[in-house]
C-alpha cells in the first residue's frame, strides 16, 4: 500500500505555524559561520548526479562544514563513498519516519534546494537559517519562503554547471573520478574491450528502436569489441526485442547502481539515451555516447564540470516538436526540449520520430570517434606520466 503524505504534510504545516512568526529575524549567516550545509532534492537520478557540481562547489567553499544531501533513497547507496565528504540521508515526502528524522538532525545554517523550490516548506519547517534556490520555479507559490534566488542561466549551458551556481564564487575545479570513492562491487565475468549499449529510459519517449540497436551492435562487433546489453529492472522487454547473439553479455536489470558503476568504470565506452545512465557513466568516467531525440544536448550533455571525460551526442540538431522551453518547471527561453509524456492522450507523443531520425550509421560513426579521442586522451595522459 502506498504511503500517505498528509503526516509528513502534517508536521510540516504544524512547525511553519511556530516558526513563520519569527522570520523576520533572520539574516544570512556569515561564510565562516557556516557549519552545516544540507543539499535538499527529490530529482531523478539523472540530474541529480549532474549537480554534482554542487557538492564540489559546496566543499571547496565551505571545507569545514558538514554536509549533508537528502535525496531520494535508491540513490543513496551510491554515495556510499562520500562524494567531496557528502554524507547522503535517503528520504521521502511520503515516508513519515524519513520526515521526523530530518526534523531531529542539528540545525542547518544553509539549505540548497537544487531546483524544487516547494521543499523550502520543509527547510524552513525543520528549522534552516538561509534557503536558497533557483528563481522563477512555476507556480510562484513555490518560491514564497527562498531567503535567495539565484537567477537561472541567461546564456544557454549545461544543466550541470548552472547547478553550481547556487553557491557563490568561483567554478569548481572539474570533476576527477577520484573524488568519487566506490566501495568494490562484485560482477559476473566480463569480456575484454566491451562497449556497454544501455537501452533503457526514464520514459518511452526516449526508447530507440531495437533495430538501430541491433546494426549498431554488428558494426560494434565486426570492429572486434564485445558488447554488453544493459537495462533497468522491469525492462526486459527491450532487449527481447533486440534478441542480442549468445555471445554477448547481458545485464537485464539485475544490477545496484553501484554495480552498474563499476560495469561502466571497466568499459571502453557506453552509448546510452539521455537518461540517468548516461550521467552515471560521466560519474564513471566512462566515454559517453549520449542519444538525444526529445532532449537538449545543451542542457544535458558535455559539461565544464565533466570536461575531463568525453561525452560526444548524436541525434537531430532541430525536430519541430522540440519546442518546449521548461527546465524544472521554470521558463528558459534558449532551451529547446520535449517532455511530453508517452501515449495517445491530448499533448501525449504517440511515436518517438525524434529517436527514429538517430540512424545506426550516424550513431556507430561517433562512437567511433568517440573511442579515437579517447585513445589519443589516453596515450597522451600515459606520456604525460612518463
Amino acid at each position: 500500500m502506498r504511503e500517505s503524505r498528509f503526516p509528513g504534510r502534517a508536521l510540516i504545516f504544524l512547525s511553519l505555524l511556530l516558526r513563520l512568526p519569527f522570520q523576520w529575524r533572520r539574516c544570512k549567516p556569515q561564510p565562516a559561520k557556516v557549519s552545516r550545509i544540507l543539499i535538499l532534492h527529490q530529482f531523478l537520478l539523472g540530474d541529480a548526479l549532474m549537480a554534482t557540481s554542487l557538492l564540489a562547489k559546496a566543499r571547496e567553499q565551505y571545507p569545514l562544514a558538514d554536509i549533508v544531501m537528502a535525496c531520494p533513497p535508491g540513490q543513496a547507496a551510491l554515495y556510499a563513498g562520500q562524494p567531496y565528504g557528502v554524507r547522503a540521508f535517503g528520504w521521502h515526502i511520503r515516508n513519515f519516519a524519513s520526515i521526523c528524522q530530518l526534523f531531529a538532525m542539528p540545525r542547518f545554517d544553509l539549505v540548497l534546494l537544487m531546483g524544487e523550490n516547494r521543499l523550502s516548506y520543509l527547510a524552513r519547517a525543520i528549522g534552516a537559517r538561509w534557503i536558497v534556490g533557483f528563481a522563477g520555479e512555476q507556480p510562484a507559490h513555490k518560491n514564497w519562503l527562498l531567503d535567495e534566488a539565484v537567477p537561472y542561466a541567461q546564456e544557454p549551458e549545461a544543466w550541470t554547471d548552472t547547478a553550481a551556481c547556487l553557491i557563490e564564487g568561483p567554478e569548481p575545479r572539474p570533476y576527477r573520478v577520484e573524488d568519487w570513492p566506490m566501495p568494490p562491487q562484485s560482477l559476473p565475468d566480463l569480456p575484454d574491450n566491451y562497449i556497454v549499449l544501455h537501452v533503457g529510459a526514464s520514459s518511452a519517449t526516449r526508447f530507440w528502436p531495437a533495430a538501430h540497436w541491433q546494426v549498431l551492435a554488428d558494426a560494434i562487433r565486426a570492429a572486434q569489441l564485445s558488447v554488453v546489453w544493459s537495462c533497468g529492472p522491469g525492462e526486459d522487454a527491450l532487449l527481447r526485442e533486440i534478441d542480442p547473439p549468445a555471445c554477448d553479455v547481458r545485464m537485464a536489470g539485475c544490477l545496484s547502481l553501484l554495480q552498474l558503476r563499476q560495469l561502466l568504470a571497466g568499459a571502453r565506452a557506453c552509448v546510452c539515451p539521455d537518461t540517468g545512465v548516461a550521467h552515471l557513466a560521466k560519474v564513471a568516467g566512462t566515454p559517453l555516447l549520449m542519444l538525444f531525440g526529445p532532449g537538449s544536448e545543451v542542457l544535458f550533455g558535455a559539461s565544464r564540470f565533466f570536461a575531463h571525460y568525453h561525452c560526444l551526442g548524436v541525434g537531430p540538431a532541430i525536430f519541430p516538436c522540440r519546442n518546449q522551453r521548461s527546465v524544472h518547471h521554470r521558463d528558459v527561453d534558449w532551451a529547446l526540449r520535449c517532455f511530453r509524456r508517452f501515449g495517445n492522450g491530448a499533448n501525449a507523443c504517440r511515436r518517438a520520430l525524434c529517436m527514429e531520425a538517430i540512424s545506426a550509421t550516424a550513431a556507430w560513426q561517433t562512437l567511433q570517434q568517440l573511442l579515437q579521442i579517447s585513445q589519443t586522451a589516453g596515450a597522451a595522459e600515459g606520456t604525460d606520466h612518463d
